[in-house]
């Protein structure tokens, strides 16, 4: 069963200059294969359901809920193509037998072109881009060739919106204190007209290495969290 995102909050904001159904991938969001891929698919953090949650509040209060079809998410690579599926998830389950579960904290917000982010501490996050984009630089995004670890809080709204957002989220009375937690493995996502449908997640391995990793499969979506916490219409 997938899952999606869709928030309705009274005060959110609501979008300025943009709507979803105007928004089309860009050049450089498109895999570099010699077909058009029919689907494409993110590589995004999988974390603790705490921290998950405290994120995903601070961005449903600034996202502009007629367009907010997710909740947070720290994507290593946001367009990786169909094509080349069966090589991705390979190259994903080879690497997660080497790591463990590693500490993840938040960071100063930052203003974005038309939002605010936050940053995201993480050092084990950029040696697993690094080491997966040695294998798929062939068909990388011009996007997806850096990362920069953090949470998209707000998007797709007027400067003087994103301002004000970013004025509360660092000073303002009720500023937001920050937020600790756990990366547990990777998660694949689907990407479907601006949803992530969960396809698979990968657990990183336990710190004795003896407990039996277990695959999330795509219908076991009661196990662990797609991003989203209510089902969208069927297609």
């Amino acid at each position: 069963m997938s899952q999606s995102l869709g928030t309705s909050n009274g005060n959110n904001p609501r979008a300025g200059g943009y709507t979803a159904l105007e928004y089309t991938r860009k050049p450089d969001h498109i895999p570099q294969t010699s077909q058009d891929e029919a689907e494409k698919y993110i590589l995004a953090l999988n974390t603790d359901s705490a921290h998950h949650k405290t994120v995903t509040g601070l961005r449903n209060k600034h996202f502009p809920a007629n367009i907010n079809k997710l909740s947070a998410h720290v994507a290593l690579f946001r367009a990786l193509p169909g094509s080349q599926l069966s090589a991705i998830q390979s190259a994903i389950e080879r690497l997660v037998h080497h790591y463990e579960p590693f500490p993840i904290s938040t960071g100063d917000p930052f203003l974005m072109a038309h939002g605010i982010g936050l940053g995201v501490h993480a050092e084990p996050a950029k040696h697993i881009y690094r080491i997966l984009k040695e294998q798929w630089n062939g068909f990388l995004s011009k996007q997806d060739q850096s990362f920069k670890a953090h949470y998209t809080i707000q998007n797709k709204v007027e400067n003087s919106i994103a301002q004000k957002s970013f004025d509360e989220v660092r000073d303002g009375p009720h500023r937001f204190e920050g937020s600790t937690g756990t990366v547990t493995g990777l998660s694949l996502y689907l990407y479907d007209r601006g949803y992530w449908r969960l396809k698979q997640t990968y657990l990183f391995e336990p710190r004795d290495g003896n407990v039996q990793k277990p695959v999330v499969e795509k219908n076991d979506s009661e196990a662990w969290p797609s991003l989203g916490a209510s089902k969208s219409p069927k297609p």
